[in-house]
This record gives structure tokens, C-alpha cells and sequence, in this order.
């Protein structure tokens, strides 16, 4: 089974979305899975309404790329094999979707390297809603 992410909202209020992700599979990298979906999370988030203002990840056996979803996606954050990544953005309101061309609001994962059953990782998302 290729890398997969469980989902955990951790608080998804009017102005805040917080979600934790575990990365875990037996074998095989993911290209272009859903992370985040935000029609699933808040029906009344736009595509552009989304604004990423923190990363705090950790990840063994493979590196992971985060893009927005679009037509032709827009590369969000590298996460590198076993970094603490801890990013924080909230200085300048966080990086937005650019409105690219079929843009979605659905924040993407493909993975690389992703190999054996031992690999995986957890990934926390911090949001602002605009």
C-alpha cells in the first residue's frame, strides 16, 4: 500500500483551521494525494481562502512535497527525510493559494523515497481562513 495520511482535525473554528496528519503505508511513494480537502473540512471555504501560517512535521524513510491543487499545482513546502520541520509564517499572514487556474483550495502530498513499512511520519498544519 502506497503512503497514505489519516486525518485529525484539531480545531476548525471561523478563523482557524489546525489539522495533524499521519503518514504511514507498507510500500510505495504517493504522487498527488489529497492532504487536505476543503470541501470536506468547511463546506464554506472558498479555493483562495486558505492561508498555510505553520508547519511542524517530522518524517523517516522519505521527503514529502506539499502543493496546491490546481490545473498546474503550485509547490507549497518541501519537507526533507528525518527533518523536525517547524515553519512558522504568521509574520507576514501566512502564503496563500495564488489563485492558479483550476485552483481548488485542496492542499496535495506526493511523496519520494517512501520504501518500506517503517517509513511514515506525522505532519501539523496550521491555517488561517481569510
Amino acid at each position: 500500500m502506497a503512503a497514505t495520511a489519516t486525518e485529525q482535525i484539531i480545531n476548525n473554528g471561523p478563523r482557524n483551521l489546525v489539522a495533524k496528519y499521519t503518514i504511514a503505508g507498507t510500500t510505495g511513494d504517493t504522487t498527488d494525494g489529497v492532504l487536505v480537502d476543503v470541501s470536506s473540512v468547511d463546506a464554506g471555504i472558498g479555493v483562495n481562502d486558505l492561508r498555510l501560517t505553520k508547519v511542524q512535521a517530522t518524517i523517516h524513510g522519505f521527503s514529502m512535497r506539499l502543493a496546491w491543487d490546481a490545473t498546474a499545482n503550485v509547490d507549497l513546502i518541501d519537507i526533507g527525510d528525518g527533518e523536525n520541520t517547524d515553519l512558522c509564517f504568521e509574520s507576514y499572514g501566512g502564503i496563500p493559494n495564488n489563485g492558479a487556474a483550476g485552483a481548488t483550495g485542496d492542499v496535495l502530498f506526493t511523496t519520494t523515497g517512501y520504501t518500506a513499512a517503517g517509513d511514515g511520519g506525522h505532519v501539523t498544519l496550521w491555517f488561517k481562513k481569510t
